[in-house]
């Protein structure tokens, strides 16, 4: 309980649906968790439109007026007729909590109810109470009755992962395939805000899928993506340095015994003390460097191209030190 309770998937939907949105950045204002009173009674996401002068395409915000509520529920939590109405007593407070009587037109909410799974029981109570319930589009549900706030069903495990792959992110046992649509799609982004937004749900997917994460960082795909590479690259300079850490004492385990040796070979030609100094210099050096390449290849995973930019070294050399690793695992 204590892992799920600390998961902030309400933020990562946050940042999905401003990603969702983002062609519409500069006409749309997003305030998170916003505050209806005094009191901690907050609307998970409010999405406000500056002007009216344009239309949005994405499908969810079609349904879209002035102001639009928008609550989310996680694959853990009920999504239920009570739900619904906690929400409609946002929309009421929201509506009343202006200065001036009339500032907000109650026409000018609407209400959006965002879960992974299907609300069947939901879906269910709104026909048996005379609200007209039809799907407007894949995974997206119109309830409709006179005299109430417009209101959507979103279920993301049905909208389509090419138009909405950031909301499909928002959950457990994610696929490798999903991940790297999200990533293509996250690569393509420069703007602080969307980069911001992408760490957010970077966070939420690494905490909900660690084991898939793990895999990727450290499993046999090859170089991580870009937007990866900037997320964890605080863990890889940890990596690197702990790689550069043990290359030198492996140089200079390495370079002791190399050294002594040849220091002992040319001491009894030029002088054993010169010998031994400049045998064990260049044997510290050596081992350094092998070692080096031997922990970016095994622990970091990096390719022999990436490795040999790494060391300064051609790619010759990084294969051959590589294969003389892999002799000695033998």
């Amino acid at each position: 309980m204590g892992k799920e309770n600390d998961i902030q998937w309400h933020l990562g939907f946050c940042a999905a649906m401003e990603l969702e949105l983002r062609e519409y950045a500069d006409r749309l204002e997003f305030h998170r968790e916003y505050p209806l009173s005094r009191k901690p009674l907050l609307i998970d996401l409010l999405v406000v439109e500056k002007t009216g002068d344009f239309e949005i395409a994405n499908d969810i915000g079609q349904i879209f007026q002035k102001h639009n509520i928008m609550e989310y529920k996680s694959e853990n939590d009920s999504l239920n007729e009570d739900t619904y109405f906690k929400v409609m007593a946002y929309a009421y407070l929201y509506k009343s909590s202006e200065k001036y009587v009339g500032d907000i037109d109650i026409n000018s909410i609407t209400i959006t109810l965002v879960r992974e799974r299907k609300p069947e029981k939901l879906l269910r109570w709104f026909k048996e109470n005379s609200y007209k319930v039809y799907e407007k589009t894949s995974g997206i549900y119109y309830i409709e009755k006179d005299g109430f706030i417009k209101t959507q069903v979103v279920v993301t495990a049905e909208v389509g992962e090419k138009e909405h792959i950031f909301l499909k992110t928002l959950k457990r046992g994610l696929k490798r395939s999903t991940v790297d649509d999200f990533l293509d799609k996250a690569f393509e982004m420069h703007e602080p805000f969307e980069k911001d937004c992408i760490n957010s749900l970077l966070g939420i997917m690494v905490s909900s899928n660690q084991e898939l994460f793990d895999s990727i960082k450290n499993g046999g795909t090859g170089i991580m993506n870009d937007v990866l590479r900037e997320f964890f690259k605080e863990e890889i300079k940890a990596n690197e340095e702990q790689a550069m850490n043990r290359g030198w004492k492996k140089g200079m385990e390495k370079g002791m015994v190399e050294g002594m040796e040849k220091g002992m070979e040319k001491g009894m030609e030029k002088g054993m003390e010169k010998g031994m100094e400049k045998g064990m210099a260049k044997g510290i050096e050596k081992g350094r460097e092998e070692g080096r390449i031997e922990t970016l290849y095994t622990d970091c995973n990096m390719s022999v191209s990436d490795i040999a930019k790494k060391v300064s070294k051609s790619e010759d050399y990084v294969k051959e030190i590589i294969k003389k690793i892999s002799a000695a695992c033998l």
